[in-house]
């Protein structure tokens, strides 16, 4: 074989390998970003029970992982009555050959009152 065959069958074995033991957690972490700028959404528009009960509904409905609960999130109020959810968590995850890697992730959208869109903070 030529090498650069040989350098393009290691490369694909590699980003394979780290979509099988990584990717499912990126997902998950895009996955949140729509979930959570509804949320925020929702508290402007309605009330912060419906914005937490917008939050649960999403997670379910996009397939989150079970690992990442409600509880992960934070709603608080910022200056102007803007209206925050920031949600944050950590997986381990168990690699072969006894190694483990921590990702930590963290989702956060602001939505001021009277808008149409959230904005990524």
């Amino acid at each position: 074989m030529k090498f650069l065959t040989v350098v393009l069958i290691i490369a694909a074995a590699a980003a394979a390998g780290w979509c099988y033991y990584f990717g499912p957690y990126y997902l998950d972490e895009f996955r949140m970003n729509d979930v959570v700028g509804s949320a925020a959404l929702s508290w402007t528009a309605y009330s912060e029970d419906r914005a937490h009960e917008t939050l649960r509904q999403e997670m379910q409905h996009r397939g989150v992982g079970e690992y990442l609960t409600t509880e992960d999130c934070n709603f608080y109020t910022d200056v102007g009555d803007t209206k925050v959810v920031d949600c944050s968590w950590y997986v381990d995850v168990q690699l072969p050959g006894n190694q483990g890697r921590r990702l930590n992730f963290r989702v956060a959208y602001a939505a001021a009152p009277g808008a149409t869109s959230a904005e990524k903070r």
